[in-house]
């Protein structure tokens, strides 16, 4: 059973106290900008799922058919806890692999962009992950029931959402057992020491067991983000862009055997002689300053209203989805993803983002002949195009005509 779905709300609720105490005590670890576009890309994630069926359900029914497999009880607390362990120790290595070849890293990098940590990090997740399936295998042919299995999956990954906070310091003991916030924190750092250290997703004692575990050094502030920041709000970019410049390395690298043997190298191999195209731009993480770009007022309330009506269009889509036909769920998705990136480029203060947000409400309007919503809902949804239109109005007035085609950019 997928369990996300039902802790969205959960997650939400804890972001925003989370929020409210960093606040309260002086120590906000939250930029509109990061947590939108942290939230867009956990989005995202969950409607690639409604239009593009994953392989581990059909793979599991395959394998269970063909080889007819003997099941383990679902009934049995046994067959629970040791899956719940094993698939622990089968996460330790997808993870280590998804930091180890670059092929994988480009499915997990999303995961490491924000230069802040907090909850909404924690829900920061790819759309390309295509690779975890191989780690299922292993227990299809152990006979552990699918129900089980992806019962474990969720309830692993929602373990993983509180360890994402500056809030909570290191817990004494548990530091030896568990991912805590302290280790995890050093898990998204990109201090040297800290690179590529403490994968596990419950259990810290895999990292400790295989070397790779590194303790939160007092001395060593840990600094947020990727080696070679991102600097984009686009969640769409955010999960290609590792591909892209990996087909770039694939170009320019010499000799066959280089270019087939790269995506299984480590990120950012090059054969001798050569620069990757990634190492070229690294930036040393004590000489950069994180990715803020600066809009006005009217720009921050604009598209944060316009963001929460998108995440409840998504969560709308997510639960009526399965009642559907495939070509609804589709134009469904492909406007929420473009509305995501609307938001995006608004957030970066594009010199375009004004037609994309014109062109998205157009879009907007055109998805009432899609969801042909009661005579009550409709006068709702015309409302809110109209009220929409006439804030964007506005705030292209406010901004005077020094700037017309740009005024998200100005500066409060």
């Amino acid at each position: 059973m997928d369990l996300i779905l039902y802790a969205i709300p959960v997650f939400l609720l804890l972001i925003l106290v989370e929020f409210s105490y960093g606040l309260w005590c002086a120590r906000n670890t939250y930029r509109l900008n990061d947590t939108i576009n942290s939230l867009s890309m956990g989005t995202l994630s969950r409607l690639q799922a409604l239009v593009i069926v994953g392989t581990s359900a059909g793979l599991y029914e395959f394998v269970a058919t063909t080889f007819g497999l003997s099941q383990l009880s679902e009934q049995s607390l046994w067959t629970w806890l040791s899956c719940f362990v094993l698939y622990d120790l089968a996460y330790y290595w997808k993870h280590r692999w998804g930091h180890e070849l670059a092929l994988f890293w480009g499915a997990h990098v999303a995961h490491h962009q924000s230069e802040d940590f907090n909850l909404g990090t924690a829900l920061r997740q790819t759309s390309t992950d295509f690779y975890s399936f191989i780690f299922y295998l292993p227990f299809f042919a152990a006979g552990y029931p699918g129900e089980v299995l992806f019962s474990v999956v969720s309830l692993n990954l929602i373990y993983q959402f509180w360890v994402h906070t500056e809030h909570i310091q290191k817990l004494g003991p548990l530091e030896w057992l568990l991912v805590t916030p302290s280790n995890h924190r050093v898990h998204h750092g990109r201090n040297e020491q800290y690179i590529d250290r403490n994968y596990g997703g419950v259990f810290i004692v895999w990292d400790r067991l295989f070397g790779t575990f590194q303790d939160e050094l007092p001395e060593e502030p840990v600094i947020f983000g990727l080696s070679k920041p991102l600097k984009s709000w686009n969640p769409l970019w955010a999960n290609i862009h590792v591909y892209w410049r990996l087909m770039l390395d694939c170009w320019y690298t010499p000799g066959l055997l280089n270019k087939l043997s790269l995506p299984f190298r480590r990120p950012g191999w090059r054969a001798p002689g050569h620069t990757s195209n990634c190492q070229s731009k690294r930036i040393p993480p004590a000489k950069t300053e994180k990715f803020d770009p600066q809009i006005n007022h009217f720009g921050r309330i604009y598209i944060f209203a316009q963001f929460l009506v998108t995440t409840g269009l998504a969560l709308y889509s997510l639960i009526n989805a399965p009642e559907w036909d495939y070509q609804k769920t589709v134009w469904m998705v492909a406007f929420l993803t473009y509305s995501l990136c609307a938001h995006g480029f608004w957030l970066e203060g594009r010199t375009s983002s004004t037609l994309h947000e014109l062109l998205r409400l157009g879009g907007a309007a055109l998805l009432l002949s899609l969801l042909q919503p009661t005579a009550g809902y409709q006068l709702l949804y015309s409302a809110y195009l109209i009220i929409s239109l006439a804030l964007l109005w506005t705030g292209m007035r406010s901004a005077g005509h020094s700037d017309p085609d740009n005024f998200t950019s100005l500066h409060p």
